[in-house]
């Protein structure tokens, strides 16, 4: 009986602390897999919640439609019966001579009359023609040619080559139209030439066409800077017209298929962010 006893003793001795050895390991196994931790954006620091809402997916959808409304709600500004920008203007053939490249120089000279306001260079006729023939060589060297540029392209233009930032917008009222000037903001606005119904246009006009919108009346007209024409300094059109008229350029395909959209020019040293 005794040796039974001194067996069985023997044998917890060794069983029990093996047992003990393996449970350990086998806990700390499923230990090493927590399960997610949930986070909410209220028990994050300032600096925590913008770390954690770079990443778009991790931004509850509630939090993310909030962003984008604060994001795509301009503040409405005081908007005057009547505005018309200042703004020296040449046409897009300066000195009158509508050979190549001037006769498809008009998004150039819009875009120009905006930089030669913002930065009050008070270019010379000769200047401002020069400066239409820089453009033509960057767009050479940067696109490949200048014939037409659309407006994501004139953009990446008035960024790079003038310094000024830009926004696009679609498909505007009139009422759109007066806010974003009333912030002293000139529009590069491109449209269907011809259904412009401009009478000093050669043709009928062109098949593409830019022009600098710089104020409004107080009849709900629009007025423009429209280089196409010697005649064209503050230049007023039927707000109806240009905008059955206002496409943006889609190479090979009708104009009329083209988008309507535009830019807005924002002044040198603007903080104001960009959607181009």
């Amino acid at each position: 009986m005794k040796r039974f006893f001194s067996i069985l003793v023997i044998a917890l001795i060794i069983v029990v602390p093996a047992g003990v050895f393996f449970f350990g390991k086998w806990s700390q196994r499923y230990e090493k897999s927590p399960v997610p931790q949930q986070v909410s954006f209220r028990d994050l620091s300032q600096e925590e919640s913008v770390a954690l809402l770079d990443d778009e997916s991790s931004a509850p959808e509630e939090v993310k439609d909030e962003m984008d409304q604060e994001e795509s709600t301009p503040e409405p500004v005081e908007v005057p019966e009547e505005l018309n920008l200042a703004a020296p203007f040449y046409a897009q053939a300066p000195f009158a001579n509508w050979d190549f490249p001037w006769q498809e120089a008009c998004e150039e000279a819009s875009i120009l009359l905006a930089a030669n306001a913002y930065y009050e260079h008070e270019w010379t006729a000769e200047e401002f023609n020069q400066e239409i023939l820089d453009m033509v060589d960057w767009q050479n060297e940067v696109f490949g040619d200048y014939w037409h540029t659309d407006m994501e392209q004139t953009a990446r233009i008035l960024d790079e080559h003038l310094g000024l930032k830009s926004i696009m917008h679609e498909d505007p009222t009139f009422e759109d139209l007066q806010q974003l000037l009333a912030k002293g903001h000139f529009l590069i606005m491109p449209f269907d030439g011809k259904a412009m119904n401009n009478p000093f246009f050669s043709n009928g006009g062109p098949e593409y066409h830019v022009v600098l919108v710089k104020g409004y009346t107080a009849d709900g007209d629009i007025i423009t800077h429209d280089v196409g024409t010697r005649r064209g300094a503050d230049y007023v059109y039927d707000w109806d017209v240009l905008d059955n008229a206002l496409h943006d350029y889609v190479g090979d395909q009708p104009i009329q298929t083209g988008p309507r959209r535009f830019l807005e020019v924002l002044p040198p040293d603007t903080s104001e962010e960009t959607s181009s």
